[in-house]
């Protein structure tokens, strides 16, 4: 059953365009400048990620593969039973999204301080929130879906915080790069 997509999904897929379009700047001027090839790889592998995502918004794949899962438990008998599994998934996925968020804070800190590594490493970030925060969704633990879709619309605030963090992030990149080699001749 396929459903037409809200406007609010609509004005996601928007935005997203926007986030791809930076990001294949981003991924462009690495790419001219010969920075490090994680900067390169890091601002195709977002560009690709929002793509999947416009597709998603757009086709309503989010909604469908809920659906499905729901479906299937159904046909199973075990949906009564799908908050322990559910439960345990949404464990796993916020102690990895941990995990990750002290890596990648711990190599912040320690690693390279240049402007640009700091940068990609913050549109990474962001990318993985989106990633986790999409994952969230298509489980839709209740408890998980009272914070994400109530009174603070967490799902939002996520969602275009992380759109916005990684366009304006790679957006900055670009610029940094551009100014680093100076006018064009």
């Amino acid at each position: 059953m396929t459903q037409e997509p809200s406007f609010l999904s609509l004005a996601a897929a928007g935005l997203y365009i926007f986030v791809v379009m930076a990001c294949a700047a981003a991924t462009g001027s690495a790419s001219k400048t010969r920075q490090a090839p994680w900067h390169m790889w890091t601002w195709a592998l977002l560009g690709v990620l929002f793509v999947i995502l416009i597709a998603m918004r757009v086709t309503g794949t989010e909604e469908a593969l809920r659906d499905a899962s729901r479906a299937a438990l159904r046909s199973e008998g075990t949906y009564e039973m799908r908050r322990e599994t559910q439960s345990a998934v949404v464990a796993i996925i916020i102690m990895a999204g941990g995990v990750t968020a002290f890596y990648l804070f711990y190599r912040a800190v320690t690693g390279s301080l240049r402007r640009r590594d700091v940068t990609v490493k913050l549109a990474m970030a962001a990318g993985l929130g989106m990633v986790g925060l999409v994952a969230l969704r298509m489980i839709s633990l209740h408890a998980i879906d009272r914070l994400l879709y109530g009174a603070l619309k967490l799902n939002w605030v996520i969602d275009v915080g992380a759109a916005i963090m990684i366009m304006a992030a790679a957006a900055y990149y670009a610029w940094l790069l551009r100014v680093r080699r100076g006018p064009a001749r």
